[in-house]
């Protein structure tokens, strides 16, 4: 079977958050645990980890600083960490997988995605495309030009619409820290 670089069907971004937030629901666990763990899981489905082990350990890398910028993951020591309250709560809700759609419901991720994307388009001058980060942008201008919450064009099941609510109320608390209330 011929596969394109970096081609996992069995680690996509959802496989390898479930499988960070699985390690550290049973005990504190660090990405060397994780990246063995998913090594693993390739062996028994006959998949060679090993060509693509940089791949993978980057998944990996980005998936723990997605993870602890969601508040799912708590610091243990300088290489190991544990599931937090919340982190619980969300893989009891989503047993199945987590990704990026299930993390945009918390502020903090998208603060720590908005830095990303900066720092992402300072250095490579790169814009932001997805309709996630468009459908927060819009949200955010909403609010910003007397908008109601209300106003979200976005169905309620899909990720743009909790995007969009991300970037409203996250101009909302700006306002009111601008403010200084």
């Amino acid at each position: 079977m011929v596969r394109e670089i970096g081609e996992f069907p069995l680690i996509n971004m959802a496989n390898v958050m479930l499988t960070i937030l699985r390690r550290a629901a049973q005990q504190p666990t660090s990405s060397a645990d994780c990246l063995e763990r998913l090594s693993r899981v390739l062996t028994l489905a006959h998949e060679d980890a090993e060509p693509q082990r940089l791949v993978l350990e980057e998944r990996i890398r980005r998936a723990i600083a997605e993870l602890f910028a969601a508040a799912l993951l708590d610091e243990v020591s300088k290489d190991q960490f544990r599931l937090t309250a919340r982190g619980r709560i969300v893989l009891e809700e989503h047993p199945m997988g987590v990704d990026e759609t299930v993390l945009a419901q918390f502020k903090e991720f998208w603060a720590h995605a908005k830095q990303d994307d900066t720092i992402g388009a300072q250095n490579e001058a790169v814009s932001i495309g997805t309709p996630c980060a468009q459908a927060y942008l819009d949200g955010h201008g909403a609010y910003m030009s007397g908008r109601p919450v209300t106003e979200n064009p976005h169905p309620a099941d899909m990720a743009e619409h909790i995007a969009w609510d991300s970037g409203w109320f996250e101009a909302l608390d700006e306002t009111i820290e601008n403010a200084g209330g």
